[in-house]
């Protein structure tokens, strides 16, 4: 009897940790969305307060992590260039870094290495960050749910199958 109790107890532990790692692997990250006209790719050009700038170069760059055992990722740039008083002038951007336009803030968010967002909407990239921070959190706790419903189930049929003193 009590081996079977067991049985029950470790398959709803299966349901439960398979539920919760289904759920971990079809979860979609949020989507940055800037609207669409605030999207440019190498040799775009658009307008600040009249001053004309071109998107002269969007870049993705791999970097392995040096050799220590941690995980390198991909770096974004873009650079941008417009006329000045001094000739032709630029402003390199990275991931949700910043950059000064005719005397307007504005932020760029990369997609992927070909396009680059940059607009001075900074309450769009707040909501983004603030979705990927639930999201991210939400995974983690559903891992943890996932692992510890495995665990727990390894172990209550581990321990019915401990020989009786009786």
């Amino acid at each position: 009897m009590q081996r079977r109790a067991v049985a029950v107890a470790a398959a709803l532990f299966l349901v439960v940790g398979a539920l919760s790692l289904g759920l971990v692997l079809t979860g979609e990250a949020p989507a940055f969305d800037a609207g669409g006209e605030n999207v440019y790719q190498s040799g775009d050009e658009f307008t600040v307060d009249g001053q004309t700038y071109t998107v002269a170069s969007v870049e993705a760059m791999e970097s392995s992590g040096g050799g220590h055992g941690g995980g390198g990722g991909t770096t974004y740039e873009a650079t941008i260039e417009w006329d000045g008083e001094n000739g032709t002038q630029s402003a390199t951007v990275g991931q949700h870094g910043n950059v000064t336009l005719s005397g307007v803030t504005h932020f760029a968010h990369f997609n992927s290495g070909e396009e680059v967002v940059i607009s001075s909407n900074f309450e769009t990239l707040r909501e983004y960050n603030t979705a990927t921070a639930q999201y991210e959190e939400h995974t983690n706790g559903l891992w943890g749910v996932s692992i510890l419903t495995g665990l727990v189930g390894m172990f209550l049929i581990g321990t019915a199958y401990l020989p009786s003193r009786y």
